[in-house]
């Protein structure tokens, strides 16, 4: 007789990404980098770091704009709609570069080895 195995349960994560494009027109990628949140706030903490880091690099009203999202009503917007399902995302142009930010919430399930899923015999 087989065991019966505990169902996984699915999990919210949220991927990361900043891309950094060598121009304002985006056709060639300079970096990328991604990483893996486990709740919203964290996801967008990321992005808050990151545009906060370049705001004093940045002319006058890219800055304000930079700011305002970062310390206004974008962030919460962006954690909401993270919380709906939907993803999000921030964009700014730095020096001659262009770089977005985006949050995608994600469902992860847990998977189990071989090991793990092998029928068990009773004796």
């Amino acid at each position: 007789m087989r065991e019966q195995q505990p169902v996984p349960s699915a999990t919210r994560v949220f991927w990361y990404e900043r891309v950094t494009y060598r121009t304002m027109e985006a056709d060639e990628i300079a970096d990328v980098s991604r990483h893996m949140a486990l709740d919203a706030a964290e996801a967008i903490r990321l992005i808050r770091l990151d545009v906060r880091a370049l705001a004093a690099e940045l002319p006058p009203m890219e800055r304000h704009r930079a700011l305002s999202w970062v310390d206004g009503g974008g962030c919460v917007g962006a954690i909401g709609a993270l919380h709906r399902g939907e993803p999000c995302g921030f964009s700014l142009s730095h020096r001659d570069a262009w770089i977005e930010w985006t949050v995608r919430p994600q469902l992860s399930v847990p998977v189990y080895g071989a090991e793990d899923a092998a029928p068990t015999t009773g004796a």
